[in-house]
């Protein structure tokens, strides 16, 4: 018998193209069914499409300063020859305040922190980082301020008197305008006179460190934590061993027989300045 050829049978261009596309996997049918196309939502309505902050953004977002964090400068009304902080803060009179920016130093006055810098004509503005706000506690504060600062002497015409007085004074007038001596507490300065017998100035700084976070938290500035300073009654309950780890070594005689007369008394009297006088002279030779 002979075999019958086939015919090829003729396809349409639709059928050709449509058998040569590769088949479509049934899952993936049925997921397509499945899933209905997103709605096309404005970017006000849409809460999924939130745009994208790009690295840089989110850096930025975190150094840009807080509009209630900006620190608030005013003029002193004092010229670089009446105050100059670079000759009056780190100068051994007190350790307390400390350098935060160029020519700028934060301290505490009585419970305010404040910060001094020197402006680009040579004056002088303060800001105050922890008062409550209110016109009366701004002047309060700013009171406090001028009398640390004992801006009551003008120091232009003390130097002018002491150039016209002694020779060696006026060659060296120029290089010392501005060296100003402040009006500290005086329970305070004398605590800080005990830890200075005998003693050099990063010791120093680091034992009144140590005593000034006795005292009530007012606030960090730079990464540096500011207290008040401590009352009578704080330090009196400090005990021996305390103070010896901070490193106030014989000076711990001194210490703590003043503060137990002073507590005694609970003020700082012409007996307790005796008392006080008496130690210095049998103690600290």
């Amino acid at each position: 018998m002979k075999r019958r050829r086939s015919i090829p049978i003729m396809q349409s261009s639709s059928q050709s193209s449509a058998l040569s596309t590769p088949p479509i996997p049934r899952t993936t049918l049925l997921k397509n069914r499945s899933t209905k196309a997103p709605l096309c939502l404005p970017l006000s309505l849409s809460s999924n499409n939130k745009p994208k902050r790009s690295l840089i953004q989110k850096l930025n977002s975190l150094h840009s300063p807080n509009p209630s964090q900006i620190l608030k400068w005013v003029p002193l009304n004092l010229g670089k020859s009446e105050l100059s902080l670079p000759l009056t803060f780190p100068t051994g009179q007190t350790f307390r305040w400390k350098q935060t920016g160029p020519l700028q130093y934060t301290g505490v006055v009585k419970s305010y922190l404040v910060s001094l810098k020197h402006l680009d004509d040579g004056g002088v503005a303060y800001c105050f980082h922890n008062h409550d706000g209110s016109s009366d506690g701004e002047v309060d504060a700013r009171l406090a301020l001028l009398d640390f600062l004992n801006v009551g002497i003008c120091l232009t015409e003390l130097w002018e008197g002491f150039a016209a007085s002694d020779e060696r004074f006026a060659q060296l007038a120029s290089c010392l305008r501005g060296a100003r001596v402040l009006r500290q507490g005086p329970f305070e300065c004398l605590i800080q006179f005990l830890c200075s017998s005998n003693n050099n100035i990063g010791r120093i700084t680091r034992m009144v460190d140590y005593i000034s976070s006795l005292g009530s938290f007012l606030g960090r500035v730079e990464g540096i934590d500011f207290h008040e300073f401590p009352s009578l009654e704080r330090l009196a309950i400090v005990s021996e061993k305390e103070l010896r780890e901070a490193g106030f070594g014989y000076r711990l005689v001194c210490s703590c027989v003043f503060i137990f007369v002073c507590a005694c008394c609970r003020c700082f009297c012409t007996v307790c300045k005796i008392a006080y006088t008496f130690v210095i002279l049998t103690t600290c030779r």
